[in-house]
């Protein structure tokens, strides 16, 4: 009696571990961007220095037929590692505060 119990309660845990796991992971679907990245709007990353945000969003098709975006002016960021930012663009040279991957808000992970 005592290790059914016991199996039980393993299993409750253990469903509520992956219920946990598999949302923490999901694309929250009001934003449209993974859960690691930053929701960030286009005019405001323009007005900073950047130029790729728009390049991404854009709804047309690059020369290179990348993936083109939704033109909504939202885009998704994730912060590089300060230490391999600071490799890739070194701050005294640096034009932008922050270095992103930039993703547009319709991708999912």
């Amino acid at each position: 009696m005592r290790v059914s119990s016991v199996a039980a309660a393993v299993v409750v845990v253990g469903a509520q571990i992956l219920a946990t796991a598999s949302l923490a992971g999901a694309t929250p679907p009001e934003s449209g961007c993974p859960a690691s990245n930053q929701v960030l709007v286009v005019a405001d990353l323009l007005a900073m220095g950047y130029r790729v945000p728009a390049m991404v969003d854009s709804p047309e098709v690059g020369g290179d037929d990348t993936v083109q975006g939704n033109g909504d002016g939202i885009i998704c960021g994730k912060p590089l590692n300060p230490v391999v930012q600071e490799r890739q663009c070194p701050a005294s040279e640096c034009p932008v505060p922050v270095v992103y991957l930039f993703r547009d808000n319709v991708l999912t992970p």
